[in-house]
């Protein structure tokens, strides 16, 4: 029964996706909330079942594909132009840090809740770019160049949390640095016969090297127990431009349906009555979504950008990488507030801006009458 309650889930997530002309994600979240809510004060015990695979990978997946079809350089540069915006953007992760450390006097607890903030989702902001055709803009080259760094900050942080060993311990450097060794000499030979892996990568076979090779690098990780997040990031960005878009595009689909996956697992998941934080963080997790909000603005005025409201709207917290942060200090429940807030401020934005648009046309076609 709970396999088809999971299918009838699928279809429903498309038909309200087509319904409020929004993200997949966005819409996992909302249904992933209110299940939630039923599981807690129903005692229902919904789950996703033989789907967990795709939930156990999606983090993994997200910064692997990140990493695909960037080189070093071009980091770099990006990181470089918006320098002064990513320190304003640094805030997010300070702020909510400080003040939860006066609170609890937890620095582990304090850079948790910090990190819950501070991502957003490069990938997502990106894609919606893309589909409105934006991303050539001065403010897109701007809002991109902050998620990377805020992508590089949260890699970093996450490759020394991950590691369930010290990561310096002799053991742990050595692995590390042998699998990022082996990854940069097959990127050697990836680059040097190109045009025979894009020949075949190409065919319908092409997805399962795709898989096979960011499956051995994620499983490796976790059964030596090395920082993931660092070592998976490399070996997107290792991969050769010419066959990284090809790559890319077969992975794809299953780095959606992941994400999707992971934050209703996540939210299903979540208990009300398993609060490890002071309820005044609780309260002022909101407060720290709006100064989120407002840290961009003022670097946006700062920097001179043309802008809109809903391109601050896309530096909020996603869900993803707010869930996964959770799970390392039990604060699912700050999690579940922060990513809820954040995705219906999201929502109203979406409906009004649609209201608008449906409004000018109304009035374009009375006037054309």
């Amino acid at each position: 029964m709970e396999k088809i309650g999971f299918s009838l889930l699928l279809l429903i997530i498309f038909i309200l996706s087509l319904l409020f002309r929004s993200s997949f994600v966005l819409i996992s979240i909302l249904i992933g909330s209110f299940i939630a809510i039923l599981n807690n004060f129903y005692n229902l015990d919904f789950n996703i079942g033989d789907f967990k695979i795709f939930s156990e990978i999606a983090i993994s997946i997200i910064f692997f594909s990140l990493g695909l079809g960037y080189t070093f350089e071009g980091f770099y540069k990006n990181i470089k132009k918006t320098i002064f915006g990513s320190l304003m953007d640094l805030l997010n992760l300070l702020i909510p840090f400080f003040v939860t450390l006066i609170i609890t006097h937890n620095f582990f607890l304090s850079l948790l809740v910090g990190l819950l903030i501070y991502p957003s989702s490069t990938a997502i902001v990106v894609k919606i770019l893309e589909f409105r055709k934006k991303l050539a803009s001065k403010a897109a080259e701007i809002m991109v160049g902050i998620l990377l760094f805020e992508d590089i900050v949260l890699i970093v942080i996450l490759s020394i949390f991950s590691s369930k060993t010290s990561l310096f311990s002799l053991q742990t450097i050595f692995l590390t640095v042998l699998c990022i060794t082996t990854l940069f000499l097959f990127s050697k030979l990836l680059n040097k016969y190109s045009l025979f892996f894009e020949r075949y990568l190409q065919e319908e076979s092409g997805i399962f090297f795709v898989l096979g090779y960011f499956l051995l690098i994620h499983y490796f990780c976790l059964y030596f127990h090395l920082p993931e997040s660092l070592i998976i990031f490399l070996a997107g960005i290792l991969i050769p431009q010419q066959i990284s878009y090809t790559i890319k595009s077969k992975i794809e689909i299953f780095k959606n349906f992941s994400i999707g996956i992971f934050v209703i697992d996540f939210l299903m998941k979540t208990k009300f009555e398993l609060i490890t934080i002071p309820n005044l963080i609780l309260i002022i997790t909101p407060l720290f979504v709006i100064i989120k909000i407002l840290t961009i603005y003022l670097a946006f005025r700062k920097l001179k950008v043309k802008f809109k409201v809903e391109d601050l709207i896309y530096f909020l917290p996603r869900g993803e990488f707010s869930a996964y942060i959770s799970k390392l200090g039990q604060l699912e429940l700050v999690a579940f507030i922060s990513i809820i807030f954040s995705n219906l401020i999201t929502l109203f934005f979406k409906i009004l801006q649609q209201r608008i648009i449906d409004k000018q046309k109304k009035q374009e076609k009375q006037y054309t009458l």
